[in-house]
């Protein structure tokens, strides 16, 4: 059980990064117009540092548990 949802956290953290990619690749082109609002990119910085802690939580949990 505990495989099952270790390696639900690795896709769901794999998905999440490839959406920011996403983003970021389309901000550099100039599809997406910059945001000023400090908020939502304090909001998108905490996001994505509890997605990659996720990450890093699964793959310790599998590979050295």
């Amino acid at each position: 059980m505990k495989f099952i949802f270790y390696l639900s956290l690795i896709i769901l953290g794999m998905f999440a990064m490839r959406f920011g990619i996403i983003q970021i690749r389309q901000y550099k082109q100039g599809k997406i117009k910059p945001k000023k609002k400090l908020l939502e990119q304090i909001a998108f910085g905490i996001f994505f540092i509890i997605i990659l802690g996720l990450i890093i939580y699964s793959i310790d949990g599998l590979l050295f548990k």
